[in-house]
């Protein structure tokens, strides 16, 4: 090889480096400038929505208000919310998304944004992605009373398309009468013929123990005496059971987003602890028709929200279902909320009433979490009562991720045509998320006695 060729080879590898040196930096400078335009072409679209008010927030095509989940926790839904009558936050809004993602577990959720109802204003829906399977475990309620103890239930719940199967196990000592015990299965199917129709079947079984105040008003005291001025065979009509089953079939018609019909049917069986007092008979039925209504609506402003509910149901148990008790009993309940800011005012009505001959359980209840709180519904009524009124106010101030509340109760349970005492209570509470702590106390004539409760998801 020639001097020639040797000595030019290391000037030709040279400019060959410095050629791919100029075309690795022309293409990082490239890929920059590009990173930079996509950067410019966001903040320019960011801040173009920010010139616009968030109108309306929906979910699936639902406002908030009337979307019904249960797993969507209320400060979850409070900050759905607080988008409406504010600049469009496309960061906040793509927060959100991921939350109702992980929330209620979808494959996936988008954000879309559409015209409102004058250039200026813009609605944002979350249009949702289902996984065609899902599970969940969940934890309906959970409390600690002073007065009654804990009450806690745990569900665990599969989704197949519009199908769902949920299994629940818990001890309830709040609601009624008696402590129930046991297990509750409900399946679902979503979509019956069309989106408007839906089918639920409710399989449930308990072990009851009762209070020793009910037992002696049973047994004792109120065999002879009577309770809330019933005759001496007080014991035939409010008959102890040790366990109850029920099936309970269900259709609900949603004639619009506000209005629900539901019919359906309860067949109850209860195991009696003292059959010779029954006549007899080991057990005992309450196969009864029901019907529900549901109205909700909620109108929404630039700084302040209100939301109507309103809800009736009734249950008429009759001999041509089988049954051995006989009765009708129907309940109403009305509650408004007014929010302003973080200012909040809520009142809740209901009354009920009962006809014919009704077991313990289907007896209306007051002194527990959420009627009369701080009252003990033994010391009230240790059986409970066929008629009852009750009214709740409360006033809550959010305070970052806390809300402050005061309440005032009041209400009456009596029997028949005869009302009971009109009993009083007031307290407060703190609530952050799903959580509550509070203490109430009950009016007494010339002493007040403190009641304390903490639990989440009621």
């Amino acid at each position: 090889m020639s001097p020639m060729f040797a000595t030019a080879r290391p000037g030709r590898a040279a400019s060959f480096r410095g050629i791919s040196l100029f075309l690795a930096g022309g293409l990082f400078f490239s890929g920059l400038a590009r990173a930079d335009q996509a950067l410019v072409r966001a903040m320019a679209e960011s801040n173009v929505n920010q010139q616009y008010l968030v109108e309306s927030v929906s979910l699936a095509g639902v406002e908030v208000a009337h979307y019904r989940d249960s797993r969507l926790s209320p400060s979850l839904r409070r900050r759905l919310s607080a988008l409406v009558g504010v600049p469009c936050d496309m960061s906040a809004i793509s927060d959100l998304a991921d939350k109702l993602r992980a929330t209620l577990h979808l494959q996936e959720v988008t954000q879309h944004l559409t015209r409102g109802s004058s250039p200026d204003r813009i609605r944002v829906n979350f249009d949702f992605i289902r996984r065609d399977a899902a599970f969940d475990l969940s934890v309906p309620r959970f409390l600690y009373e002073s007065n009654q103890g804990w009450t806690a239930e745990v569900n665990a719940r599969v989704r197949l398309h519009d199908q769902s199967l949920t299994a629940g196990f818990g001890s309830n000592g709040d609601d009624l009468v008696e402590r129930f015990t046991g297990f509750s299965t409900r399946y679902e199917d979503g979509h019956l013929f069309s989106d408007r129709l839906k089918f639920a079947l409710g399989v449930e079984g308990y072990h009851d123990i009762w209070n020793s105040a009910s037992r002696q008003a049973v047994l004792g005291e109120g065999a002879q005496t009577g309770v809330n001025g019933l005759a001496a065979d007080a014991s035939k009509q409010f008959a102890l059971y040790r366990s109850r089953r029920n099936i309970a079939p269900a259709v609900t018609f949603e004639l619009t987003r506000e209005l629900s019909v539901s019919v359906g049917a309860s067949f109850e069986s209860m195991e009696m602890e003292a059959p010779a007092v029954t006549g007899g008979d080991a057990s005992k039925s309450a196969n009864a028709a029901t019907g529900e209504v549901n109205f909700g609506y909620t109108r929404e402003g630039t700084e302040s929200e209100q939301r109507w509910d309103a809800k009736y149901s009734v249950r008429a148990a009759t001999r041509e279902l089988g049954s051995d008790y006989v009765y009708r009993r129907q309940e109403v309940s009305l509650r408004y909320k007014w929010r302003h800011g973080k200012h909040m005012v809520a009142d809740r009505m209901t009354a009920g009433t009962i006809r014919g001959n009704a077991p313990l359980f289907e007896r209306f209840v007051l002194g527990n979490s959420s009627t009369l709180f701080g009252w003990d519904r033994y010391a009230i009524d240790p059986l409970g009562g066929s008629r009852m009124a009750h009214n709740s106010v409360s006033y809550g101030r959010q305070m970052q991720q806390t809300t402050a509340e005061v309440f005032y109760d009041t209400g009456v349970v009596g029997e028949g045509d005869r009302l009971g005492t009109l009993r009083h209570s007031v307290g407060f509470g703190v609530r952050q998320g799903i959580f509550n702590i509070a203490m109430a106390f009950p009016l007494f004539e010339g002493r007040i006695a403190a009641v304390f409760m903490a639990g989440m998801n009621y």
